[in-house]
């Protein structure tokens, strides 16, 4: 008897994922121009914690959103990558496997935000001349991958096999694999945006890849495992 319980794990928590991104880009865009360069370098660290220090709401749904996003898109992808590992084994494993890692330093450095930055806030607005320099210092604030090549750049290639060895093999239908390829360069958007800090490009990511096209790849690629488990 075939064994659909990857399939069914997999889809409700690509749907899971879905929701979870299109919450990440709804309080992103609205964030405090010093709270949005959280996802890239801190050009200005001092602002930011003294944004956060006096409200950081949005900053908080956004990031536990993001990381049990993070979390569960680790089964998403071990289900999307068995439809079409048969096409080409070697590639969906690497992939899928740096896309695994991407979404764990992800939720790595979500929980760790969560859990550290409040306090640093208090202490910067709370702190002399010597507790600010520390708490802005280079790296201070930064997490394990200040650049998003793992957390972005990683997944994003990981979408775009996947989406390409779908085609190939017709495992889901071209419209959806084209709206996945899409997503690929959502992401890759995303870390240009970053690593040359064009405030444009992340904003042009949160409202139509993050809202968009990203929720839909995901929770119709979500349902579609469902019914085939």
């Amino acid at each position: 008897m075939k064994d659909t319980t990857l399939s069914q794990l997999g889809g409700i928590c690509s749907i899971l994922l879905g929701v979870s991104i299109t919450v990440v880009g709804v309080t992103y865009l609205p964030l405090p121009p010093q709270q949005q360069q959280i996802v890239g370098l801190y050009t200005h660290p001092g602002a930011f914690l003294e944004s956060v220090a006096h409200d950081s709401t949005l900053l908080t749904v956004e990031f536990w959103a993001e990381a049990l996003g993070a979390l569960v898109g680790i089964a998403a992808v071990l289900a999307i990558s068995a439809r079409v590992r048969s096409t080409n084994d070697g590639w969906v494993r690497w992939t899928s496997t740096l896309a695994i890692i991407g979404l764990a330093i992800t939720a790595i450095d979500d929980l760790r935000f969560l859990a550290l930055t409040p306090g640093r806030a208090a202490s910067y607005v709370q702190g002399d001349a010597a507790v600010k320099a520390a708490l802005t210092a280079p790296g201070a604030l930064e997490g394990l991958d200040p650049h998003h090549w793992l957390r972005l750049g990683a997944v994003g290639l990981w979408v775009l096999v996947v989406n390409l060895l779908a085609l190939r093999a017709r495992a889901w239908p071209a419209p959806l694999a084209t709206v996945g390829i899409g997503v690929a360069l959502v992401y890759w958007l995303a870390v240009a945006g970053i690593v040359l800090q064009i405030p444009a490009a992340l904003t042009l990511v949160a409202g139509v890849g993050a809202i968009i096209l990203a929720p839909l790849w995901y929770i119709w690629l979500g349902l579609r495992l469902r019914q085939a488990g």
